[in-house]
């Protein structure tokens, strides 16, 4: 008889995705556009960016909690194009 753990072997591409997503977000440093320093700060400890590949999201305390799949991926999406060209985004009316 051979047994073998499937369920392992699906969750290993979701495991590899979420540790690139935390070292993206680990690496990124935000800050308001007129505000009154010019500090960067970094994100939440709790990354809700997170909640598309993770069934249940935890999120900051009083954080609206988003489990819409469409929507969740929308947010990654102009997340990450804003990383790249924060200008072409907001012409767009994407943000």
């Amino acid at each position: 008889m051979h047994n073998t753990c499937e369920d392992s072997l699906l969750a290993v591409p979701l495991i590899i995705d979420l540790a690139i997503l935390c070292e993206i977000c680990e690496r990124i440093k935000v800050r308001q556009v007129g505000a009154a320093d010019d500090t960067f700060e970094r994100f939440h400890s709790v990354l809700s960016l997170l909640s598309y590949l993770l069934k249940a999201p935890l999120v900051p305390d009083n954080t609206p909690v988003v489990n819409a799949l469409a929507a969740q991926r929308q947010v990654g999406v102009i997340f990450f194009i804003s990383c790249i060209d924060v200008l072409s985004v907001q012409d767009k009316g994407q943000v």
